[in-house]
């Protein structure tokens, strides 16, 4: 209902339930971040190790293998929400709680920490058929996890909006990739390629706009 939940929305299970019943009555997002002006974090730690791609219950699991700390609830639910290939404008209570002054929602200007990043590409467990169906439009070589997992969390987005039925090449991610050429890839590690998005790992978000920008507008 409300696109994700992390930390604003997690506050709602320290509320009765006749209150979180009111809540939804309420449209949800309003009271969210009301109820962050008065239940304060400044301390927040997101299992991202395998998420899911649109429910919180589980059911298309997508691996990323890393843990989210953060000060902000507001930077961590907009973070978040880029790494989902989201951005934080469309989850209401998250610009309503920034409004609110409970944090800062511009992740551009967040001094991020990268601790013991997963380099693995050891073999991940298998993909549900809605994952493999999404990984199909990819070609990658050795990519880390949450390299690979913000690829699929974009493809996601693509295909809500109808475009991956328009056509879309193979994206090249990955490792594998590293001094090669090519036409259209993402990552750091296709930097030599034609058509190359930067980041280690580039936000879903980011990817979102890159594989609009360079291909599917451009193929309409």
């Amino acid at each position: 209902q409300t696109l994700i939940t992390c930390a604003l929305k997690n506050n709602k299970g320290l509320i009765p339930n006749a209150e979180k019943r009111r809540f939804h009555t309420l449209g949800l997002h309003r009271p969210i971040a009301h109820l962050n002006t008065v239940v304060r974090n400044d301390f927040i730690l997101v299992d991202n190790i395998c998420g899911d791609l649109d429910f919180e219950e589980g059911g298309n699991p997508v691996v990323m293998n890393r843990i989210l700390a953060f000060r902000d609830p507001v930077l961590c639910d907009a973070f978040v929400c880029e790494s989902m290939g989201h951005k934080p404008e469309e989850v209401d209570y998250i610009m309503l709680a920034q409004q609110l002054g409970v944090g800062s929602a511009d992740t551009a200007k967040a001094h991020m920490v990268y601790l013991n990043e997963d380099l693995s590409t050891k073999k991940k467990p298998p993909m549900t058929g809605r994952v493999k169906k999404l990984a199909s439009y990819t070609d990658s070589q050795d990519a880390c996890s949450a390299c690979f997992g913000s690829l699929i969390y974009a493809l996601d987005r693509l295909q809500e909006r109808g475009e991956l039925k328009k056509g879309l090449p193979p994206v090249a991610i990955g490792q594998g990739f590293r001094g090669k050429t090519g036409d259209i890839g993402v990552g750091h590690c296709t930097a030599c390629f034609s058509k190359s998005l930067e980041g280690c790992p580039p936000k879903a978000a980011d990817m979102v706009e890159f594989l609009e920008k360079e291909w599917v507008c451009k193929h309409m």
